[in-house]
């Protein structure tokens, strides 16, 4: 659906596993080990828009200003200390977090010389009716058309419940990569990015261009949660569960089978990209050799 973008993931038994799917029902297997946090840049040597002239759709999303930011700046901000187990106290750990991104993300798209708005955040219960269609009530998505993140508090409890810590990570990592879909929003690149997948000549290429987009979201809420993590913080148990969580998400497991959000191994990619390099520079997806994004 156009403007809308899901993020699921799936608790199966003792263990992690973690899913993107846009819908129906996951079946995954129990994953095991943990990825290795080697990784290396995207590759660089984007074209410029021609001076005088507004940039393209393609020049927005492969030289946006946002790749020249640098490393993100910390907010020192340290973890909620309510336990997410109601909705209520839900909305107060995701609330207390917001302006921590904000600020974050105010910075950057600052000195990218970007437009910047909060995003708006919503926890909800059950089926939900947005401007960007309905869901079901188990998914976490974003709206461009009114700027907000979703967050079902069903799905966060029901982690929680059965692992505090993965159920941690998982709303963190979740709201992370829900507000670089607004990264994307406010820099243009977004919009840009729906207009190359509605006007791509193939459905193999509509799908492509999906993958691009989601997995530069996956980076950006990395690149977040790495430059975050002294504070917040991204280390010891919640870190471990964390390389769980970003190796063990991927198109394989989404039921009913689509191949439009990146599989495990590109999914591990730019999630381990961006943590590591705590910058918007090495999240330019939308140049990545073409096995980097499947």
């Amino acid at each position: 659906m156009i403007g809308l973008v899901v993020l699921a993931v799936l608790v199966v038994g003792s263990g992690l596993t973690f899913v993107l799917s846009r819908g129906g029902d996951d079946k995954v297997p129990a994953s095991s080990g943990t990825p290795s946090t080697s990784t290396s840049e995207s590759p660089s040597g984007t074209p410029s828009p021609t001076p005088g002239q507004a940039p393209s759709v393609d020049e927005i999303v492969t030289a946006s200003k946002l790749y020249a930011v640098g490393p993100l700046s910390p907010t020192q901000c340290v973890e909620p200390k309510v336990a997410p187990s109601t909705f209520t106290t839900m909305r107060l750990y995701y609330n207390a977090i917001l302006p921590c991104m904000n600020r974050t993300w105010l910075l950057a798209m600052k000195k990218a010389d970007l437009p910047y708005r909060n995003p708006k955040v919503v926890v909800f219960n059950g089926p939900v009716t947005t401007v960007c269609g309905p869901q079901n009530g188990t998914r976490a998505f974003y709206c461009d058309q009114n700027e907000s993140i979703y967050l079902p508090y069903a799905l966060g409890a029901a982690y929680y419940k059965r692992n505090p810590i993965s159920g941690r990570v998982w709303m963190m990592n979740t709201f992370a990569h829900e507000y670089g879909h607004h990264v994307q929003k406010l820099s243009g690149i977004y919009a840009a990015s729906m207009t190359r997948e509605t006007e791509a000549s193939t459905g193999n290429q509509k799908i492509a261009e999906s993958r691009r987009r989601d997995l530069q979201a996956a980076c950006l809420g990395s690149a977040y949660l790495g430059s975050a993590g002294p504070y917040i913080p991204i280390r010891g148990p919640l870190l471990a569960t964390w390389r769980v969580l970003i190796a063990n998400t991927g198109d394989e497991y989404s039921r009913p089978r689509a191949h439009d959000r990146g599989s495990r191994v590109s999914h591990n990619y730019w999630s381990l990209v961006g943590f590591n390099s705590k910058s918007p520079n090495t999240c330019n997806t939308f140049v990545a050799a073409p096995d980097l994004v499947d």
